[in-house]
């Protein structure tokens, strides 16, 4: 009988595999962990690891379990796709929520790790390259955001300039700790936006924050 293949939108560039790959591109050594291990660090069910990975080889973008180990290739090509569809397959499943601040720049004064929370987007890359005034704030927030909605008097507002999501990603303890997102998410964020100064700021952070894969070993 015929091989079932995954869909037209195949496994991989489902909301889990997005994860998966996520986790695959910030943390190349993963490729060759165990299932389980993997499963871990993106944040998804053991079932789902081994029909992504499949997908992902079927596609060219992993070699193959055996004789192993297994590694990404061409992670640059991996990531522009990940890019492409983490906007319309993951960004909506991360319940984001709007709301309006008393001041614009009420962020500046903001150490979001008191919150478990991360920015994204502009404000992240603003910090990441000094090169953009935001006008909108994200943030990705582990957990209930509600301490961080009430001591800043965020007030919900279906249009405001400021989003609020949840994390999908295991904070990585071995870096420093920091209050910006993954550079990955950043970039993805600026991506999404027809915004031209946002689109260039992305590709700054793309060529100075997101490590090459390939020199890890």
């Amino acid at each position: 009988p015929d091989r079932m293949k995954p869909g037209p939108g195949f496994r991989a560039l489902a909301p889990a595999g997005l994860k998966i790959i996520f986790a695959l591109l910030t943390h190349p050594k993963t490729a060759g962990a165990p299932y389980r291990e993997i499963a871990k660090v993106a944040r998804v069910g053991l079932g789902t690891v081994g029909e992504v990975l499949a997908d992902l080889e079927e596609r060219g973008h992993l070699t193959p379990e055996k004789p192993g180990p297994r590694r990404l290739l061409d992670a640059d090509r991996l990531m522009e796709e990940w890019v492409t569809h983490y906007p319309i397959k993951l960004r909506p499943k991360l319940v984001g929520r709007r709301f309006t601040a008393p001041t614009a720049d009420w962020w500046r004064q903001q150490d979001l790790r008191q919150y478990h929370a991360w920015w994204g987007g502009e404000v992240a890359a603003e910090k990441l390259t000094g090169y953009l005034r935001p006008a909108r704030v994200t943030a990705y927030v582990e957990g209930k955001p509600e301490r961080l909605i009430l001591d800043n008097r965020l007030r919900p507002d279906v249009n405001g300039e400021i989003e609020i999501l949840q994390a999908f990603w295991a904070p990585d303890e071995e870096c420093e700790p920091t209050d910006v997102a993954p550079p990955l998410v950043v970039y993805a964020d600026l991506m999404a936006t027809s915004d031209t100064r946002n689109i260039e700021t992305a590709k700054l952070i793309r060529d100075r924050c997101i490590a090459d894969p390939h020199r890890t070993g």
